[in-house]
Parts: structure tokens; C-alpha cells; sequence
């Protein structure tokens, strides 16, 4: 949440350990410049992975909260 434009993030895991972590940012342009940034921290729990994740874009349809 200390990287500029992040709104929020979901982190979802099954019981076999596999899941994603989805975030929701300002914009495209703000998710690239945070790129770096997010490569060094996934890497700081490399020994916890199976392999350091892709990252992949969508664009935000809907984002509701209670």
C-alpha cells in the first residue's frame, strides 16, 4: 500500500497454497512505474514460491465495497 496510485489489494489463497493477489491502482501508466518496485518485493519471498508471479492488466468494470 506504500507504492503511489495503489488503492487496495485482495491477496486469495487455496489450501493447496496456490492463489493470486489482485490490485486495484490509479492507472496503467502507475502499475508499469511500480513495476520495479514490485519485482524486488516478490523477490524478497522467492524462497516461499514455486516460481516469482506474472503480472497481467485488466481494466476495473466494477469495484463495490460495503
Amino acid at each position: 500500500m506504500g507504492m503511489p496510485g495503489i488503492h487496495n489489494f485482495i491477496n486469495v489463497l487455496n489450501d493447496d497454497g496456490s492463489g493470486y493477489v489482485i490490485s486495484v491502482v490509479e492507472s496503467e501508466a502507475t502499475s508499469n512505474a511500480n513495476a520495479t518496485k514490485v519485482a524486488e518485493l516478490w523477490g524478497a519471498f522467492s524462497d516461499h514460491m514455486e516460481a516469482t508471479p506474472k503480472a497481467e492488466a485488466y481494466d476495473v468494470i466494477a469495484n463495490w465495497s460495503n
